[in-house]
């Protein structure tokens, strides 16, 4: 079985090269493009993983790990009391819980339907995407 890869991937679209570009912040230079955010990340995995190659090879260290393919899917978020009564009346006032809602809104802001399994997204954030 693969090991994870446990570096960071940082993937944007590029207007210029009108493809996704995947780069290894902790390797400088290492980076991959492609039609999609996957091949450019499968693309600079397999890049990243010959520069870690050749820096053993050479006696090099190699960076520190940065990410972990351990994702537990939960997180403890802190905001002000405020914001999380406003957040908790929108989600009372949508009918969803609060952590639905929340996860709508993250969803959203990342570029992301909310996933199928959770409740449907708050009628504000569809009325949002409807006048857009």
């Amino acid at each position: 079985m693969k090991e994870p890869f446990r570096y960071r991937i940082v993937v944007e679209w590029s207007e210029e090269d009108q493809a996704f570009v995947a780069r290894v912040p902790v390797l400088p230079g290492c980076a991959a493009h492609g039609a999609t955010p996957e091949k450019a990340t499968h693309e600079a995995e397999r890049a990243a993983a010959l520069m870690l190659e050749v820096m053993l090879e050479d006696g090099r260290s190699l960076p520190p790990q940065d990410a972990s393919a351990d994702y537990s899917g939960q997180l403890r978020l802190r905001l002000p009391k405020s914001l999380h009564e406003r957040v908790s009346q929108l989600a009372t006032a949508e009918g969803v819980s609060l952590n639905t809602l929340l996860l709508s809104l993250i969803a959203e802001g990342c570029g992301r339907q909310a996933p199928a399994a959770a409740e449907p997204a708050p009628r504000a954030a569809r009325k949002r995407k409807a006048a857009a």
